[in-house]
């Protein structure tokens, strides 16, 4: 029996431009597939004799193996479905369900004989509806999936009657038959280790490692909790720590995500965890999820000392009113300080928000507003704005539902040609209650377009995070600001961008430029802003440098007097009034205002990382002069009215160091 085991689509939103069209190249976000390669490794240790192969389409996508063209759904096809599989099954995905569907129509299209299934946790809520509206559907593998899927497949070989498989959905003859729910597995030991040699793990995709599962929480406007049944288990910390240094020791990987929505809920395991990981160093960076009333600042030195990198957070609302209105019940000042201690332990903290509850006001978008900027200056890395999807397992959705729903998501799906798109598009139009979550709610009391430009511009935000405390500052309120920009970026993409997929959608640079405008109107054009704007601007410029020609060759301490020097690498720099690492830091103006003449340089590094540096009016000046081959021997002793002190031998071999020069030798 062969059987072909294929992952969701995820668009990569970072990587998406509101440029990109139809039939262009996808920035998709790959992923190591472990459930399906835990669905493998549970199924073999059966000894069932099935040949299971494991497909992450994203990373093929992303390589050109899967073209975008009008057969797209086609060519996924052609590369999961051998022609002597017995049965394919598809991960789901909330936000690409309907593209799985599709894939389904088309595997079944091409191999009537094959035995199509769905399984995750988009599809495990409506089962029974999935499979009477679409007959190509044979099976769904509801909630925790192992055992199922074994059960499954002993069926499928004519060893089980499938009325007897817990956790399954499946059809007799005409007749769809949702079996009884499976419980979880107590013991999350006992599954296997995920079968990674199955996949090609030196790809570099993310890997989010399967650490426990489950959220004892009731959250209303989540699916999670109820898709495992509010059982939270953890694995063992030996088991952990065998899987962490497998991937290191065979698989060369340096960093680890830990999967489990509320890593800290144990406050003693994790304590033990960590002064495991103390005692017995893997020498491997990790990162986690956690709620910020299970964590607190003793555990997170602990967790810091034990390799801990980054850690996601998610607040969900600014509104404290809110906080007990979703039953999420986070107390947000200690929120703050739980993320500011995260910052000062060295741990990059990311936070989460939501926008677009149904019960969502003025008030309650100002709060949520406020504490996104400001969870984001004191946290220093990242923070990120949703808009409220309706999943159908969510309380929130069996109290408001479809009625409730008025119109598609902002979101950035696919840029499938319009061919391709069609089938798509009518499938959520025609099946609201199925497709709900590519929707969002009404806000009765907020305009939706507020609600919609939210969708995806925090990654811009966060990317340009050292202005706001600087700019906001000239505003009413953070939600003052927000709502200048909406009428911008809509004007701007109806003037500029014709036919853009939302109106709302925006780069970096689109903000960059917002921002200048609003200075302008504001009458700032100097100071401290304006020299990060200026910083700002050219690290967005500096994404279209050449990298270093040449690498490492010779060691920057060969350098002599009578070396020839050239440039080895693009770079662009602007003088600044501050100190831009002493702004950076968040020092005051003043504090930071240089004392000298300062350029900043911004170039890319071998690996291709862009970078900056700061130097003195004489180094801009020899990288000035470097633009030709030139002496090093010319170059000492560089001199000009106010330029500080000369240039040394040791500043140019810093330069060759860093990459920015390099040896010129006879060819």
């Amino acid at each position: 029996m062969r059987i072909s085991l294929v992952s969701s689509l995820h668009l990569n939103h970072g990587g998406m431009s509101p440029d990109i069209g139809g039939g262009d190249p996808i920035p998709m976000m790959s992923f190591v597939p472990v459930g399906l390669l835990s669905l493998k490794a549970y199924a073999d240790q059966l000894q069932l004799g099935a040949d299971i192969r494991v497909t992450e389409v994203n990373g093929l996508i992303n390589a050109g193996r899967i073209p975008n063209d009008d057969a797209f759904y086609d060519n996924v096809v052609d590369t999961v479905l051998a022609k002597d599989d017995d049965f394919v099954g598809l991960m789901t995905d909330a936000d690409s369900l309907h593209h799985t569907v599709i894939l389904a129509q088309r595997l079944k299209s091409r191999r009537p004989d094959v035995k199509v299934c769905l399984g995750g946790p988009a599809s495990s809520p409506m089962s029974s509806l999935l499979l009477d509206t679409f007959p190509f559907i044979d099976y769904i593998v509801r909630s925790e999936g192992e055992h199922t899927f074994g059960e499954l497949i002993e069926h499928m070989q004519g060893k089980r009657p499938a009325n007897g498989i817990q956790g399954l959905t499946w059809r007799d003859g005409g007749k769809v038959i949702e079996n009884a729910g499976r419980s979880m597995e107590e013991d999350l030991d006992l599954l296997p280790i995920p079968s990674f040699e199955a996949y090609d793990m030196m790809s570099g995709a993310p890997l989010y490692l399967d650490v426990g599962r489950g959220c004892p929480f009731k959250c209303a406007f989540c699916a999670t909790a109820p898709f495992w049944k509010r059982q939270y288990r953890m694995k063992s910390i030996e088991r952990i720590v065998q899987e962490a240094l497998l991937i290191r020791d065979v698989y060369k990987r340096r960093q680890v995500n830990f999967s489990h929505d509320i890593f800290t809920c144990d406050r003693a395991w994790a304590l033990e965890f960590c002064d495991h990981l103390i005692k017995n160093p893997i020498h491997m960076d990790w990162t986690c999820s956690t709620r910020t009333d299970v964590i607190d600042p003793q555990l997170l030195e602990k967790m810091a000392e034990a390799g801990c990198v980054e850690i996601y957070y998610g607040i969900e609302t600014g509104s404290q009113e809110l906080q007990k209105t979703i039953d999420k019940g986070l107390d947000l000042q200690w929120s703050e300080k739980i993320v500011q201690s995260t910052a000062e332990v060295g741990i990059r903290p990311v936070t989460g928000f939501i926008l677009g509850y149904p019960f969502e006001t003025r008030r309650t978008l100002a709060d949520t507003l406020g504490r996104f900027f400001r969870f984001l200056e004191v946290g220093g890395f990242r923070a990120h704005i949703f808009t409220l999807s309706p999943f159908p397992e969510s309380p929130m959705y069996r109290k408001f539902g479809v009625p409730h729903i008025d119109r598609p998501a902002e979101y950035y799906d696919l840029p499938l040609t319009a061919q391709a798109a069609g089938p798509g598009e009518a499938l959520k139009k025609e099946h609201l209650d199925i497709f709900a979550s590519t929707y969002r709610y009404k806000t009765p009391e907020v305009e939706a377009r507020l609600v919609d430009a939210s969708e995806e511009v925090s990654a811009r935000v966060s990317m340009l995070r050292s202005l706001w405390p600087h700019l906001l500052r000239h505003y009413e309120s953070p939600l003052d600001f927000y709502e200048r920009w909406v009428d911008w970026i809509e004007e701007y993409n109806d003037q500029r961008r014709p036919g853009v997929f939302f109106r709302h959608q925006a780069e970096a640079d689109d903000m960059i430029e917002f921002v200048g405008q609003e200075m302008e109107r504001l009458g700032i054009r100097d100071g401290a802003l304006a020299d990060l704007v200026r910083y700002e601007r050219m690290k967005l410029d500096g994404r279209y440098l050449a990298g270093p020609k040449n690498v490492g060759v010779p060691m920057a301490e060969a350098i002599g007097p009578d070396t020839v020097i050239q440039q080895n690498a693009g770079w662009l720099a602007s003088e600044l009034e501050h100190d831009i690492q002493a702004l950076l830091a968040r020092q005051s103006a003043a504090e930071a205002r240089a004392k000298e003449r300062r350029w900043v340089v911004v170039y890319k590094t071998a690996d291709d990382q862009l970078t900056t540096l700061q130097v003195g009016e004489r180094t801009r000046q020899l990288l000035e002069r470097t633009k030709e081959p030139v002496r090093v021997e010319s170059l000492l002793g560089l001199s000009g009215e106010g330029a500080g002190p000369e240039v040394s031998l040791a500043a140019i071999q810093t330069l060759v160091r860093v990459g920015l020069l390099a040896e010129v030798r006879p060819s």
